[in-house]
């Protein structure tokens, strides 16, 4: 699944974050959440799910793409 990249700097920046904090916080490295971001990686089960925790008034479908936005 690719991340809604758009969406995730929308919450950082309303919950006053940095990738480097969201990083720690989720218990991935900047540049894995910097690659996700950025569409070189897919987001994987740790990211997402540590993106739900960060997140909690996320879904799983607000947090990511769908395939017909990737393609688009």
């Amino acid at each position: 699944m690719r991340l809604n990249s758009d969406k995730v700097q929308q919450l950082l920046d309303d919950y006053k974050l940095n990738r480097s904090r969201l990083a720690r916080q989720i218990g991935i490295s900047r540049g894995a959440l910097s690659n996700a971001l950025a569409g070189r990686r897919t987001a994987g089960k740790k990211l997402l799910a540590g993106l739900i925790r960060a997140f909690p008034d996320e879904t799983i479908a607000t947090l990511t793409l769908s395939e017909r936005q990737v393609e688009g």
